[in-house]
């Protein structure tokens, strides 16, 4: 009998191969799943709006994205306009 294939990252999901979610990207992988380039991020990191350890991280070099935070960084966004 054929074993099934192992479960495999979903950019829509955002699951890891063991199933659970996960919480820190690569800034590459952020910017395919949600079209926000790199130097966008980078550029957020560098002005202060997203601070690092919360929304971005710098490890070995490699810029990293908080998926759970930058979501609600965003709701903030949203939360705080105003009806024309």
């Amino acid at each position: 009998m054929k074993e099934p294939a192992p479960k495999v990252a979903s950019a829509a999901a955002a699951e890891d191969v063991a199933g659970y979610p996960t919480q820190w990207v690569l800034a590459s992988k952020y910017e395919e799943m949600t079209g926000v380039t790199r130097e966008a991020v980078k550029q957020r990191k560098k002005s202060g709006v997203w601070k690092e350890g919360l929304q971005v991280a710098v490890i070995s070099r490699r810029l990293y994205v908080n998926l759970k935070a930058a979501d609600q960084w965003i709701n903030d966004q949203l939360s705080k306009r105003r009806p024309a």
